[in-house]
């Protein structure tokens, strides 16, 4: 493949740097604060990777193979940033109500233990080529791009997205249109920084951003509260007493809920219309 990188690549060598040093710190020391920089990082790499197979269409199957040596570590980070933001309402609740869980902190620690051990032996099984491998063809992939390839591509992803900002064709929108559109934001931030690193300007004004930047939090509070809910719902579906306690947070939880979900279906009606303007 001919020509020089595109200046996007500075974007992926940027977060590729910091990704394998976190990579290399975890493979040393298994952190939860750490496992998060490193899930963060992968997130951008997915979304590059994502956005070169859109331009290398003929690939099939660039996508999957950059990116799948990494899917088992993907997912356990995940687990990991999933069971930390339980952890931190457990321990809020303590500081703000006063109300200790104490069984339940203990299974949390206990799943918390063996998570982290399972996904520290992936770290350090994992061979040390699939960092190479990946930084050599996303080398090679972002050779010769042309500006127009790189517009037309972030413009069809960004616009992808945004069909799961659009409330009147899901109605109601259940948790998983709720998750949808909190991944999206997430994605359309990453090719906006990209458009700007080519020379190319945003897609959308600052206020926009500054509505999605918005809607994400509330989204971050919907998105603790329902990991909270069906965590707790799984933890209390065995025992065959339930102290009144745990049955008035989950009840407490619900009901957060419900409000979370207003705020955030309030928030993307806005941003959409905004958009459309």
């Amino acid at each position: 493949m001919q020509g020089k990188t595109s200046p996007i690549f500075g974007l992926f060598q940027q977060h590729f740097e910091g990704a394998k040093a976190a990579f290399n710190s975890l493979s040393k020391q298994y952190r939860g604060k750490k496992a998060i920089e490193l899930e963060s990082r992968l997130i951008f790499l997915e979304i590059y990777i994502d956005l070169l197979s859109r331009i290398h269409f003929k690939e099939s199957d660039l996508k999957f193979r950059l990116f799948s040596p990494f899917k088992k570590i993907f997912k356990g980070l995940k687990k990991t940033k999933h069971i930390k933001m339980i952890m931190n309402q457990i321990e809020a609740l303590k500081f703000k109500e006063n109300i200790v869980f104490n069984s339940y902190k203990k299974a949390l620690e206990n799943e918390k233990l063996k998570l982290y051990n399972e996904v520290y032996d992936l770290i350090v099984s994992a061979p040390l080529r699939i960092w190479e491998d990946l930084h050599q063809e996303a080398f090679n992939y972002s050779k010769g791009l042309k500006p127009l390839m790189i517009n037309t591509a972030t413009t069809q992803i960004i616009n992808e997205e945004l069909e799961f900002f659009n409330v009147e064709n899901y109605g109601k929108l259940d948790s998983k249109a709720l998750k949808d559109i909190y991944e999206g934001i997430r994605v359309i931030t990453a090719l906006e920084n990209l458009r700007i690193e080519s020379g190319f300007n945003p897609i959308f004004v600052q206020e926009v951003h500054e509505r999605m930047s918005e809607l994400q939090k509330a989204l971050h509070l919907w998105y603790e509260n329902h990991l909270f809910i069906q965590h707790l719902m799984g933890y209390l579906a065995d025992k065959p007493d339930v102290p009144k306690k745990y049955l008035d947070l989950l009840s407490s939880l619900q009901t957060n809920k419900k409000t979370h979900t207003k705020q955030v279906e309030k928030l993307t009606k806005e941003l959409f219309q905004r958009i459309l303007e």
